[in-house]
């Protein structure tokens, strides 16, 4: 996945990375009701209520296993429209000391908004991308 040399992608990669940075650290709180899908795309879920039971104890999962922190980098970023990119997201999950325990890997399918990107779908692939 190439990014766009522009400063526009500079701008959009700045965007992703805020976006994902909250994401995780919802995800990590088990702040189900921050994680929002935009039902302004095509979503195969079709509550809010499905969203958030899909996520539902995530975090104390991950909690169990050791891992406090959820960590995104954005590893390679497309516009495909005006409306609609990919990002590729490698997911570090800390531990208590700051030690990556785990690593996880997605594509990401966002819907680009005025409040900020919307994940549409996403992709598990393998860890690294």
């Amino acid at each position: 996945m190439s990014d766009r040399t522009t400063e526009g992608a500079t701008s959009d990669r700045a965007r992703f990375e805020a976006f994902f940075v909250r994401y995780g650290e919802a995800v990590s709180a088990g702040d189900l009701k921050s994680i929002v899908l935009s039902d302004a795309g095509s979503i195969p879920i079709a509550t809010r209520e499905e969203i958030e039971a899909a996520f539902d104890g995530a975090a104390e999962r991950y909690r169990a296993q050791g891992m406090v922190a959820a960590r995104p980098t954005v590893v390679g970023m497309e516009n495909l429209t005006e409306k609609l990119a990919f990002a590729d997201v490698q997911w570090d999950y800390l531990d208590e000391e700051g030690r990556s325990a785990e690593q996880n890997s997605y594509r990401y399918v966002l819907r680009l908004e005025d409040a900020g990107p919307r994940i549409c779908a996403l992709i598990a692939t393998s860890p690294g991308g």
